[in-house]
């Protein structure tokens, strides 16, 4: 089965988006193929891997959409493509690695929109970024199947 067969209406599958992060992972869900909803943001401290593993399995998630910089040859986009392999190979799911530029500009806007004071947004920004970088491959592969 592959990514675009998990996004078939009424196929079950639960796409989690990340949003990795130094400090902090932001996670974004969706269960429709359709509409990216923010969910929580966690520590990126230990074992962060392991972490989204067991959230994935308590999610039941058919795929990751990993969050990467598109920075060609850098250091970070490296490290953010091993960390997905890692992820892949610890849950025997598909891994997605989706652009995350101007993620977190899009989340911050969004935040602003509804009203929300910079400092309360700020907790939340990350998973916000989250549902965006999931939110644009939904709507890639809405349009790949058009």
């Amino acid at each position: 089965m592959g990514a675009s067969d998990l996004l078939r209406p009424g196929s079950g599958a639960t796409l989690l988006g990340i949003d990795f992060g130094g400090r902090r992972i932001g996670i974004a869900v969706s269960t429709s193929g359709v509409l990216a909803t923010p969910h929580s943001v966690m520590s990126n401290d230990g074992d962060a891997i392991e972490k989204l593993a067991r959230l994935g399995d308590a999610l039941e998630v058919s795929l990751f959409v990993f969050g990467i910089p598109r920075r060609a040859g850098s250091a970070a986009e490296r490290k953010y493509r091993e960390l997905a392999e890692t992820l892949r190979q610890r849950t025997c799911k598909e891994v997605i690695l989706w652009d995350e530029s101007l993620s977190t500009v899009e989340a911050s806007e969004t935040l602003r929109a509804s009203g929300r004071r910079r400092r309360e947004a700020q907790k939340d920004i990350d998973m916000h970024a989250a549902a965006a970088i999931l939110q644009s491959y939904l709507d890639h592969c809405a349009g790949r199947r058009s």
